[in-house]
């Protein structure tokens, strides 16, 4: 709280008043304007993204009205910024990605990149035969012969 959101927050590093595990709150907390909900995406760019990942999940790769085995619910796409707002990330293309809700969900604050190419083929060729089978059969359904 006190480099997100500017609280003065005193430990027994500050003071020898407090004992270790103890905090004073130095001064009342920074105002917070009311948070409303304006969204930034215009659907067009909205459009872009979707389309330029082809209505998959860049994280897991479900597709957008699969079911997803896990929930047995259709997937639903929403956009997620790779380097998010509140550490300068812009509603801009090149930050934006699809996300399944599933992801989107475990996605806060974290800021994966997108895997090379390299890196995705060293890790199947580490799998194991039964694995190789499933990423080949995942690709042919996807993709075709």
């Amino acid at each position: 709280m006190r480099e997100q959101e500017g609280w003065l927050i005193y430990t027994n590093n500050d003071t020898q008043d407090l004992k270790p595990g103890e905090y004073m709150l130095m001064a009342d907390p920074p105002e917070k304007p009311d948070a409303a909900f304006v969204r930034g995406i215009s659907q067009k760019l909205r459009a872009e993204v979707l389309d330029r990942d082809g209505s998959t999940c860049q994280m897991c790769g479900k597709a957008a009205g699969e079911i997803d085995p896990d929930t047995g619910r259709k997937v639903r796409l929403h956009l997620g910024h790779i380097v998010d707002k509140i550490y300068g990330g812009k509603d801009e293309l090149s930050n934006l990605r699809a996300l399944c809700s599933t992801c989107n969900q475990g996605a806060k604050n974290v800021t994966t990149e997108k895997p090379s190419a390299i890196w995705l083929l060293a890790q199947v060729r580490r799998a194991g035969l039964d694995d190789q089978k499933a990423v080949y059969e995942w690709l042919r359904t996807k993709y075709g012969d």
